[in-house]
């Protein structure tokens, strides 16, 4: 229990330093469309991530393990899944962002961004439906 309490402090102080990065770049210039993107998917994975702090801090205080067999071979194929269709996402990445007159940091953070996206997509997916054997 004492994991999960410092993973979700660390979270909840590393939203906040995300919040006041923006706050403090806001200030000098006006927040764009990527910026505003951004942040509303950063508020999506912390939000995600906080219903999964929450249940796992449930369960321990059941008596349950918060880490069994099952959830971890989940998370290991979510990753495998991710890892390879990651790979179609930097090429999507590339042919589309080749010819722009974009900064190198925007299509890394779409990239990175997406592929967070990907295992999060992922994991749902096989928490719901199951894994074989």
């Amino acid at each position: 229990m004492k994991n999960t309490k410092t993973m979700l402090i660390i979270m909840l102080a590393g939203t906040v330093t995300f919040i006041a990065g923006l706050w403090a770049y806001s200030t000098m210039e006006p927040l764009g469309t990527f910026e505003i993107t951004m942040a509303v998917l950063v508020a999506f994975i912390v939000i995600f991530s906080l219903v999964i702090g929450m249940k796992r801090l449930k369960d321990e205080k059941k008596g349950l393990t918060p880490e069994d067999e099952l959830s971890k071979s989940i998370k290991q194929k979510a990753a495998a899944m991710a890892f390879m269709y990651s790979f179609y996402l930097w090429t999507g990445i590339i042919i589309f962002t080749i010819d722009t007159s974009l900064g190198i940091e925007i299509p890394i953070g779409i990239g990175i961004m997406g592929m967070g996206l990907l295992f999060i997509g992922f994991w749902i997916y096989y928490s719901k439906i199951g894994i074989d054997n």
